[in-house]
């Protein structure tokens, strides 16, 4: 009997891929259509144009979160940051949207930044007011706690192009 090693290589292969897809979308990601098992309420004091907005929890559990470079330009790249202590977080998304003018939502995933914390680059749209208020919620999905939604409000300027 002859075995085809091409035909043999090739099923390895996809059968790999199989179980690696399996894998990837086994993992369960944040779900932004549920119920938070904790909201947390607006920090009314913390100004993200000027800071980072720290975040006390339960159990001496604290998220920093930051926005960059500023100003906080509208239709300019953004990055924005968090950091955790004492919170084991399997996933993190921003979900953005406009206060004041439905502006639409604008989501993304945080990637791990290798210190830590977490970080995903995006960006605004253009808005045609020189201001605009912006609700930028985090939603955390920790082992401990469950799904925590965390909001944030900041002012994005118009971009000077």
């Amino acid at each position: 009997m002859e075995i085809n090693f091409k035909f043999a290589s090739l099923a390895v292969l996809l059968l790999m891929l199989g179980f690696g897809a399996g894998y990837f979308f086994s993992s369960e990601p944040v779900d932004l259509y549920q119920n938070p098992d904790l909201t947390l309420s607006v920090d009314t004091e913390c100004v993200l144009n000027d800071t980072v907005c720290e975040t006390s929890l339960a159990n001496s559990s604290t998220l920093s979160f930051s926005i960059g470079p500023k100003p906080i330009l509208g239709a300019s790249p953004l990055s924005f940051e968090l950091s955790v202590e004492n919170i084991d977080v399997q996933g993190a998304v921003l979900d953005l949207k406009g206060v004041s003018m439905n502006m639409g939502s604008y989501r993304y995933e945080f990637e791990p930044d290798g210190k830590g914390g977490f970080m995903v680059e995006g960006n605004l749209p253009v808005c045609v007011r020189n201001q605009m208020q912006w609700q930028a919620d985090l939603w955390l999905k920790t082992s401990e706690q469950g799904l925590i939604k965390a909001p944030y409000l900041f002012t994005a300027y118009k971009s000077q192009y």
